[in-house]
């Protein structure tokens, strides 16, 4: 039999995914919402479960704990098919107002300060009527001090295949006419969209109601689009996620209209311009859905121009303290994954159905170096197991990008969870 060309060979690695923890409240599944990963936190907003949502909520990533974020009269009201994306500590919610005539003109964007925990409202300039109007299942993007938001679709007109940018340090938009004028994906919605490499990347979706498996690339620099053809990739798909991991592009999930979805997991790879499909996939979940949330995390995955460090504001609160800073490193190290400590040193957490509470990091005080040791080595004797003599003294520092876990996580989506609590998944490579 002929072998396979390079391009059509299946991924060998194992790759694992395992559901997430969850502690105390944590909001109902839910398809078609907004998340982004920023500076160690998940935010999620909106989507759909019986009916349109309108709650805001952000993810611990190193404690795998949730919280309701308050609400105010400037914030969001119900959203679906919205869309999400972070830059320099801001979040700005574009799209997915309920269809109905005094909506229909409004350009609905918010911005949230995550410091401050602040909304704010885009309010139009007198005599600005280059800007956006409302639409569902478009895709953003940000690179640099700009938002990019390409198609979505209106209930009545359907598919658009408007390309507008926003620049966030002047609040002004504009709508992108490329240099190559005719050539492009076309009305679309239900795609995927990521930069890499001072480029967007778009894949899939519906394009006049008709599902498509193309792949683009927009170049920010010249402002033209390219397709990208490979002789063998993804199939048609709505609804997927899509994710830059560990220099690749991913894509998750999705299917066809009115069909289960399917379990697409498909990596692409941009130095040898060539698809994978990973086949060899350890499942603990389910992990077929559509209109579901994929965000990456780690030491070197970024998100809005920033780094996703799972540890930035969580340092700040542990004041310094370095018992506590090594009961924080534990706390981040993924389970089921063996991870390196030093040249002889390994550590691997075992697997547990609901792991010991960990302190309020915001509260915690070490009273005696007694009190301390008892802490640790009860969460370590607990969550851990020794594979070589000599434990270290401290674990990896959790600044150091070089030494953090990436992973990536799947949030919500359809089919929704039998319990009705949104389900947390993250996928390793082995």
């Amino acid at each position: 039999m002929p072998q396979k060309p390079p391009s059509m060979i299946t991924e060998s690695a194992d790759c694992a995914w395992e559901p997430l923890s969850r502690r105390e409240k944590v909001p109902c599944d839910r398809f078609k919402h907004a998340a982004v990963a920023y500076n160690g936190y998940v935010y999620i907003h909106g989507g759909r479960q019986d009916s349109v949502l309108g709650d805001f909520w952000r993810y611990s990533i190193a404690l795998s704990r949730w919280e309701q974020l308050p609400s105010c009269r400037q914030a969001p009201d119900k959203l679906e098919g919205h869309s999400m994306v972070a830059h320099e500590g801001v979040l700005y919610v574009f799209g997915g107002m309920v269809d109905f005539g005094a909506n229909r003109d409004n350009t609905p964007l918010w911005m949230y300060e995550t410091d401050t925990r602040r909304w704010c409202e885009f309010k139009a300039r007198e005599g600005q009527e280059n800007r956006p109007t409302n639409r569902k299942g478009h895709s953003a993007v940000a690179y640099q001090s700009a938002m990019f938001v390409y198609g979505g679709y209106f209930d009545i007109e359907g598919s658009v295949e408007e390309f507008w940018v926003y620049y966030l340090d002047t609040q002004k938009w504009s709508q992108l006419c490329p240099h190559t004028r005719g050539v492009g994906p076309g009305p679309r919605h239900g795609h995927s969209c990521v930069t890499h490499n001072a480029a967007m990347f778009l894949f899939g979706g519906l394009k006049n109601m008709a599902e498509q498996n193309d792949f683009w690339r927009f170049d920010f620099q010249r402002h033209n689009w390219s397709v990208i053809k490979t002789s063998f990739g993804p199939p048609k798909s709505v609804g997927h996620g899509s994710v830059i991991h560990q220099g690749c592009l991913w894509i998750v999930g999705g299917g066809l209209p009115s069909r289960t979805p399917a379990h697409n997991l498909w990596r692409y790879h941009f130095v040898s311009r060539s698809w994978k499909k990973i086949s060899r996939v350890k499942q603990r979940v389910d992990c077929a859905r559509v209109y579901h949330c994929v965000v990456a995390v780690g030491g070197r995955c970024t998100s809005g121009g920033r780094s996703s460090s799972l540890c930035s504001e969580h340092s700040e609160a542990l004041g310094g303290d370095s018992s506590a800073e090594k009961l924080y490193s534990f706390l981040t190290l993924g389970s089921n994954k063996v991870t390196a400590l030093s040249a002889c040193n390994l550590i691997e957490m075992k697997t547990f159905n609901e792991p010991p509470a960990p302190p309020a990091l915001c509260s915690c005080s070490f009273s005696t170096g007694a009190d301390e040791q008892r802490l640790l080595t009860g969460y370590e004797n607990e969550s851990f197991t020794l594979l070589e003599e000599g434990y270290p003294q401290t674990a990896p520092s959790c600044g150091d990008p070089a030494e953090e876990e990436e992973f990536f996580l799947m949030i919500g989506g359809k089919p929704l969870s039998r319990h009705c609590e949104i389900s947390v998944d993250r996928v390793m490579m082995k």
